[in-house]
């Protein structure tokens, strides 16, 4: 515990909390069940309706039919019977999985991937482009991102987390990163700004809990850093240049989830 002298007789005192867990989270009531999207049997607390249908979507299309998960009715009644906030867990048949992709630098190398939160096909938007940017599989419910800025000298690009049935003209964008770097040693290092945590099941005798994995908080509300493939630590040498072994991993151009 680091103490600080401010002025005579007063103390900053620095309290280590690495090993304070986080208490129970209280919340007004508790729905398990299929959704359209969203992580997978990952308890998830939302204060809204419309914070529920972004991060579990309401409707699915199945053949020529519109369909809603009772799940997603009883979030609607809940939220407008006065209900606050709710704990909502994902169930699932089958295998799933988040989707994602790779960013890749000058030299075409592999410099980082991202992967959506949501899990599922769904998520995926990886058809080819038509005339107005435009992509088949790409969908309300799903995302889609653009590397924009991208500045060797620095080593910095800028992240546009886009919605998946957008296009070129008509852009909607979700989230906006700037300034993301792939030096680990940056304050604005990408896997430290947008996160990379994700949670796995954890067995303690007969009880499970769920053990977070990865270094940093997520912060977005659509996507993580699955792995930073070419870090480049210390991108700038000491006169303030970009090391000549680090500009081919920088990102190079733009492609979409």
């Amino acid at each position: 515990m680091a103490e600080t002298l401010i002025s005579a007789g007063v103390l900053a005192r620095e309290n280590d909390q690495s090993f304070i867990t986080q208490g129970p989270v209280t919340v007004g009531a508790a729905i398990i069940g299929p959704t359209v999207k969203g992580p997978v049997e990952v308890p998830t607390v939302v204060t809204s309706y419309s914070q529920y249908q972004n991060v579990f979507g309401t409707t699915l299309t199945s053949g020529s039919g519109v369909y809603t998960y009772f799940t997603s009715i009883a979030a609607y009644n809940y939220f407008n019977n006065g209900g606050e906030s709710l704990l909502v867990a994902r169930v699932k048949s089958g295998s799933f999985s988040s989707a994602n992709a790779t960013v890749y630098g000058e030299s075409s190398t592999a410099a980082v991937t991202f992967e959506t939160l949501a899990e599922g096909t769904l998520m995926n938007s990886s058809s080819s482009l038509n005339s107005d940017g435009s992509m088949d599989s790409g969908s309300v419910d799903n995302v889609r991102w653009e590397i924009v800025n991208r500045n060797t000298g620095s080593g910095t690009f800028d992240l546009l987390v886009r919605r998946g049935n957008d296009n070129t003209t008509e852009k909607v964008v979700l989230e906006t990163w700037t300034d993301l770097s792939l030096d680990p040693l940056s304050t604005n290092y990408v896997a430290k700004r947008i996160g990379d945590q994700s949670f796995t099941y954890a067995a303690d005798g007969t009880s499970y809990y769920l053990q977070t994995v990865g270094s940093y908080p997520v912060a977005s509300k659509y996507l993580r850093v699955s792995t930073v493939n070419s870090p480049t630590p210390n991108y700038l040498d000491n006169t303030g240049t970009a090391k000549t072994a680090f500009t081919a991993s920088t990102i190079s151009y733009k492609r979409w989830i």
